[in-house]
């Protein structure tokens, strides 16, 4: 049998489509329950969390935990700006350079502490994991229970790429040695906008 007569055998074949299964609902939490759950896990995972508010801007956030970073992109509206400019078309290869990612997340997601975000927050798709130090922004109200709530929330919308965030990056594959950074940003800051 030829790859091409297998092909059109498979092609050939028409299946009926099925709904997808009702997902219940788990239980949202509390609001004050979903915040302090997604700062407990996002602490065990090796993330740092913020808050901003009226006495504490974004900038002295950042300058408290990244004083020396020089090789800024930031894709929030306020300071601190980008010290590096982005091409559209800039390659992975050209992003590493970049020390700090400072991005906007969509939801937050308590179980996990992951955070989304989509191709409408992020010029590149690699500079959340090119970048040696990430910071994400996130609404303090924005907090769903499980990945079940957060998909429910997605639902319906369209974007051309989306990823979760949770943590800096590591692994302990090679003789049990945990190593911070090897595929992935060294550290994560989650800072959360309103009342947190």
């Amino acid at each position: 049998m030829s790859r091409e007569s297998i092909l059109v055998g498979v092609r050939a074949q028409h299946s009926e489509s099925a709904p997808l299964p009702a997902i219940p609902e788990f239980g949202r939490g509390a609001r004050d329950g979903l915040m302090a759950r997604f700062r407990e896990v996002l602490e065990q995972v090796g993330g740092m969390w913020a808050e901003c508010g009226p006495d504490r801007s974004l900038a002295e956030i950042i300058h408290t935990h990244y004083p020396d970073a020089e090789r800024i992109v930031s894709c929030v509206d306020e300071p601190p700006a980008s010290t590096l400019s982005l091409a559209v078309d800039a390659s992975p290869a050209d992003l590493i350079r970049v020390e700090l990612a400072i991005l906007s997340g969509r939801l937050g997601v308590a179980e996990n502490a992951a955070v989304w975000i989509d191709g409408e927050q992020l010029p590149h798709r690699a500079l959340p994991f090119v970048a040696e130090h990430c910071v994400l922004r996130l609404g303090a109200d924005s907090l769903v229970a499980d990945m079940h709530a957060a998909y429910a929330a997605l639902a319906g919308r369209k974007w051309d790429y989306g990823v979760f965030v949770s943590g800096p990056s590591k692994t302990a594959d090679i003789e049990q040695s945990l190593v911070i950074g090897a595929q992935g940003p060294r550290t994560l800051l989650v800072v959360f906008d309103g009342q947190a």
